[in-house]
């Protein structure tokens, strides 16, 4: 697998402020002809590595693989032109970053989704239980009545009981 050549706005983004001195600094001398961003799986441990004459690597293709304590080309960047780079490779580079920026706004919308969705979820569990909540009141108000309409029935039924044994 082969180290993807990005721009320096890309390259910037990934490597963070953590390395953005030596960035600026390794860009200002142009000691080297490329720049390669080494980075941990988890994206922890970031290491900038300059690749060209007088460097360790001359050539980015000697970082296919290559693996430094733990850490593992996850970029590269040109400086200068030392090494040849198909003239489409400005505009793949764009294209890139407006697919990166398209994915980001998507993935923010999928978030936003996610938490109204929740938000709803929790709107309507909150009304289930208010109208569980009303539904026992009713069950009970309910037998109350019926309670009481035997009641009523039963001392109805004892009052005309005692008027026909009266009367008989």
């Amino acid at each position: 697998m082969s180290v993807p050549l990005v721009s320096l706005s890309s390259f910037t983004n990934l490597a963070g402020p953590s390395l953005a001195d030596d960035l600026r600094r390794l860009v200002a001398e142009a000691a080297c002809d490329s720049l390669a961003l080494f980075s941990d799986p988890r994206g922890e441990h970031l290491a900038l590595l300059p690749v060209g004459a007088g460097q360790q690597f001359r050539r980015v293709e000697e970082l296919h693989g290559l693996e430094i304590e733990g850490l593992r080309p996850l970029c590269v960047m040109n400086i200068r032109g030392g090494e040849a780079r198909p003239a489409a490779s400005d505009d793949r580079a764009r294209e890139l970053e407006r697919l990166e920026q398209s994915l980001a706004a998507r993935e923010r919308y999928i978030t936003d989704c996610e938490h109204r969705m929740a938000e709803v979820g929790h709107n309507l569990s909150e009304r289930e239980a208010m109208l569980e909540q009303r539904e026992q009141m009713l069950i009970e108000k309910e037998r109350e009545f019926f309670r009481l309409s035997g009641e009523l029935a039963n001392k109805t039924e004892t009052t005309l009981n005692k008027r026909n044994v009266a009367q008989g």
